[in-house]
């Protein structure tokens, strides 16, 4: 069973064998022929690069038979090829003292003229130690040729069976028409195999499918030609007889004999009959076979029409069959799908009968769908219609399958709903598309998808502009001298918006939303984004589009978006974040995703029934769970309610049905509202970057009671609760419909995605997916997979209990390893100034003594920072507390500091190294003796915090691996 690309993974197991190394035995002057006239190692080189192999055949040169026994003896050669005339040896006694050191070792000898006296001896006497007797006349082609032949020969028997690879049987016993026939005939091979490789989606697609050309096979009897025919009789392509040559029953008419025999098997086999007596025309096609006259001028030509017209080399020609003539062509097989469903029956049913459909397809090396195609006939069971449909799925399908894990490139021509994963350009795609693709692969190479076949799980459908059109656009557009400018986010953000994309780029969002009508998620995709130590998560921008109007409005928003994200490569949060790290801005490149958003349109709205962020470690784990158990948090509609504002509800991915929602143990979600993209809005960037609404939850339960099927919970007047939304009811959200009664298997999904990402990184990671239940086959879309650094690995530092004593701050609840002794600076919160409705404007309060101090200090702050949610937290950004060292998410007044496992601003400030304490108060151990701040020296107060310069040197210890922290001002001596 093949799991990625079915069309191009059997042709990595193709060709194994090769000719590497030559030996030629001829005077100095045919060498100079070879090499300089006919360029052989330049074309050699050529078809073997084509092939995607490295090393084409060396030619090793003697002049001398003796000294090529004594070559043969010493080196390893493949192959021997040798002239006929060699002063006084007999080139039949050579090749017995060449076959005695190495019997497998084939020999081919090469005749100056094909009425050459030895050549006339060797052909009569059937010299056994000689393969191949060649006519040369240094033309560089033959000799492809004849490596071809013997490569051929020794790989057709392995890749008939892996690949179903085509087999062409070369009839013939006179070396003239072989020496012409061979060449011309792998030469039309090679241009169809060109042809077929468009088929592949990318570039190493295209090389694994050189591979899968047909073989060509050259019998010299009719006991050679039958026996070939019968081993590969599933195989055959086609076979081209002479009309006399050796036979048991007389050499006379043997290729006639052979023919009927041949259509006695299978009529549909092509046969081509070729003599120098134009008398034998009418018999071969009374028999069923094309004719070739040996003395027409135009004899190769002749052959390669054979080859277009009856192996269906070429385009896939449509014919009216009552007039014969050709009414529409393909050359893709995306086209040939089209024209199955649009051609007239009649021609439909010409073809079928025919066989012409898989006949096309085996000719594109496309053998395992030819197979599939060849098994769906006309019959009496079904109507025409009905059989066309058939194989118009049957070929959409495997378009379908064939794309899932792949990377494809581009192509105006190609790109249709089939393809999942495409890249535009040959720059990178970024961390979070690497990541994609990778993830992608995983997926495809697992059983994940049969596993839980009553779900579309897979990544959404992706496009990656690759960093190379960003270069172009900022080198066009004169835009590099913007690391260096200190420009606002504004003047930045105008600026790019008001340049031109590249051209090229252009066209390919033109085709994009030709064929993708459903909103549209643009992404970043940095060089440096989703690393294993610096994820830059939420740096950079995402905008959403709803993908409606016009097609002309359309684009102008799919530009703007992708310009927006060029952008916020320059924007101040990203300038902050890359000074914390060890790179610069020169360094950094964007990527951009375009992805298709996971959801469904509810009146005007459009949002995906759960979104959820997952972690394969827990820093938390409740009683009962185990880190390894992982975490999770889900949320109704957009993930921006999870990774801005950490809010959603908990749940543990391998424990599901165990409450793990919050300390307390409600099994209700705090989401109180919900994001959703407005399908009837327009797209501006200056005002509304993510382009997201935020939305009261009871106008979901009111409107959209459908997409809270499984996802909300009723309690009537008697505390009685019922899995629905039940307007007369209090509703709440508690997922119990998914988690607790498995209507979807979503915790098992999540467990089995971050246990296969883990073991695929070899170290924790963290997923971001989306979930449409209101699809006829519910959609699992994971959108971003990201390793996470592990924070609590063991530690020599150990925290006592009764450290406590005396201590500023203690945690129970710690993420990260560290022990500092020379902080000196604390900005804390004051609890008496502290006003929950305030928390709003205390970001700037943060970001004045994040820039005054300027070094490391310890930050103690009220509920969780970063979060969108003024009631939850302060909504700083990082930048904001670059320099905290140590940070402190104390519960103040009636904010409860809940632990956040899931926004970007957690993820960043850990990956630099933070040490976090989540301090509960009066639900835990831990505890911030604000009464002990208050008494140390203040040295400025804002409207909310206070700045403390300590006396002493303070001494932070956190034990991640044991959830101890304490922070303590330095004992006298």
């Amino acid at each position: 069973m093949y799991l990625l690309d079915e069309t191009w993974l059997p042709f990595s197991n193709l060709m194994l064998k090769h000719i590497y190394n030559v030996l030629l035995i001829c005077s100095d002057y045919d060498r100079f022929t070879l090499e300089e006239d006919g360029r052989v190692e330049e074309e050699l080189y050529k078809e073997y690069t084509q092939l995607g192999l490295s090393n084409p055949p060396k030619i090793s040169h003697t002049n001398n038979p003796d000294e090529a026994l004594s070559m043969i003896n010493r080196l390893n050669f493949d192959l021997v090829i040798t002239m006929l005339d060699l002063k006084s040896n007999k080139v039949e006694k050579l090749a017995e003292e060449i076959k005695k050191i190495k019997y497998s070792m084939p020999i081919i000898a090469l005749s100056p003229s094909p009425d050459h006296r030895k050549a006339r001896v060797l052909k009569g006497e059937n010299c056994p130690y000689i393969d191949y007797l060649f006519y040369w006349q240094g033309n560089a082609s033959l000799f492809l040729a004849m490596i071809k032949l013997i490569e051929d020969r020794m790989n057709i028997e392995h890749d008939t069976k892996e690949a179903d690879v085509q087999v062409i049987i070369l009839v013939e016993d006179s070396v003239r028409f072989i020496s012409s026939y061979l060449p011309q005939m792998y030469t039309c091979l090679i241009q169809q195999n060109r042809s077929s490789i468009l088929e592949a989606l990318n570039e190493w697609g295209k090389t694994l499918r050189m591979r899968g050309r047909p073989k060509i096979v050259l019998a010299r009897t009719y006991k050679e030609a039958s026996d070939l025919f019968y081993r590969y009789r599933e195989n055959i392509l086609g076979v081209i007889a002479d009309v006399s040559f050796p036979s048991e029953k007389g050499k006379e008419k043997a290729g006639i004999e052979l023919l009927k025999e041949i259509k006695n098997v299978d009529k549909e086999i092509p046969v081509l009959i070729q003599s120098r007596d134009i008398r034998y025309k009418e018999e071969a096609e009374e028999n069923g076979a094309d004719f070739l006259y040996k003395l027409s001028e135009t004899l190769l030509q002749d052959l390669s029409d054979h080859f277009i017209k009856r192996y269906n080399f070429g385009p896939f020609n449509v014919i009216d069959p009552d007039t014969g003539k050709t009414v529409a062509t393909a050359d893709t097989m995306r086209g040939v799908q089209s024209l199955i469903k649009t051609m007239d029956i009649r021609s439909f049913v010409y073809h079928s009968r025919r066989n012409d459909f898989s006949r096309w397809l085996r000719a594109q090396s496309l053998y395992r769908l030819a197979g599939m195609i060849k098994g769906i006939n006309l019959n009496d069971r079904e109507s025409a219609e009905e059989t066309r449909e058939k194989l118009y799925r049957t070929i959409r399908d495997y378009r379908l399958r064939r794309a899932r894990g792949v990377i494809a490139e581009f192509s105006l021509s190609r790109y249709d709903e089939t393809l999942h994963f495409s890249r535009i350009g040959k720059g990178s795609m970024g961390g979070k598309g690497r990541g994609l693709a990778f993830l992608s692969l995983e997926m495809l190479s697992s059983s994940l998808a049969e596993k839980y076949d009553s779900v579309n799980l897979s990544i959404p459908r992706t496009v990656v502009i690759t960093t190379e059109l960003f270069d172009t656009f900022m080198e066009e557009n004169n835009l590099k001298s913007l690391q260096f400018c200190e420009e606002s986010d504004e003047e930045i953000l105008r600026l790019f918006l008001s340049k031109k994309i590249p051209d090229g780029l252009k066209e390919d969002l033109v085709e994009i939303l030709k064929v993708t009508t459903d909103p549209l998620s643009i992404r970043s995709s940095s060089l440096l984004e989703d690393s294993h130590f610096h994820p830059f998560a939420g740096v950079y921008e995402t905008c959403m589009l709803s993908n409606r109007g016009s097609f002309s409005s359309r684009l102008e928003a799919l530009e703007m978006a992708i310009k927006t994200v060029w952008a916020s490569t320059y924007f101040s949060r990203a300038r902050v974040y890359l000074k914390s790290t060890d790179h610069t801005l020169e360094e950094e490149k964007m990527a951009v995703i375009i992805q298709q958003i996971t959801g469904s349109a509810h009146s005007s709205l459009f949002f995906p029934s759960i979104s959820g962020v997952a972690r394969s470690l827990n820093y938390y784990p409740a009683p009962g769970q185990e880190r390894e158990d992982g975490v999770g948090l889900l949320s109704f509609g957009f993930g921006k309610m999870i990774v801005d504002e950490g809010t959603g509800f908990r749940f543990c991915p391998a424990k599901p049905k165990k409450p793990s929602m919050n300390l307390s143990g409600v099994e209700t979600s705090p989401q109180s509202s919900f994001y959703a993209l407005d399908l009837s809005g327009t797209f501006n960037p200056a005002s509304d970057i993510d382009n997201l609404k935020r939305i009261k939850i009871e106008e979901a339960y009111e409107k959209y009671p459908e997409a809270l099927k499984n996802i909300a919970s009723s309690f009537d007047s008697s505390g009685f609760m019922r899995e629905c939304v039940d307007k007369t009811s209090v509703n709440m959200l508690t997922f119990n419909g998914i988690l607790k009664y498995e209507s979807l298997p979503l915790a098992k999904i999540v467990n089995d995605t971050l246990k296969l990402g883990e073991k695929a990184m070899a170290e924790p990671v963290e997923i971001e997916f989306a979930v449409n239940t209101q699809s006829e086959k519910p959609e699992f879309t994971i959108l971003q997979l990201r390793p996470i650094s592990e924070l609590t690995k063991e530690s020599s530092i150990e925290v006592k209990e009764e450290e406590k004593e005396g201590a500023i701050v203690f945690s129970d609840m710690v993420m990260g390893n560290g022990n500092f002794e020379n902080i000196m600076d604390i900005v804390t919160i004051d609890p008496h100034l502290f006003k929950a409705k305030d928390m709003a404007m205390m970001a700037s309060e943060l970001r004045h003594f994040n820039s005054k101090i300027g070094s490391d200090y310890i930050l103690i702050s009220a509920g969780r920072l970063g979060s969108s949610d003024p009631w939850l937290g302060i909504p700083c950004s990082w930048s904001d507390i670059s320099n905290a060292r140590v940070i402190a998410e104390a519960s103040v007044a009636d904010v409860v500091a809940e632990p956040s496992q899931g926004t970007h601003f957690f993820q960043n400030m850990t990956s630099l190294g933070a040490i976090y304490l989540t301090v509960q108060g009066k639900m835990g151990k831990s505890f911030v003796d604000f009464k002990k701040l208050e008494s140390m020296n203040v040295i400025e107060r804002s409207s909310h915090f206070m700045h403390i310069k300590s006396d002493k040197p303070l001494i932070v210890k956190a034990d991640g691996k044991n959830q101890m922290a304490v922070v303590k001002e330095e004992k006298d001596d």
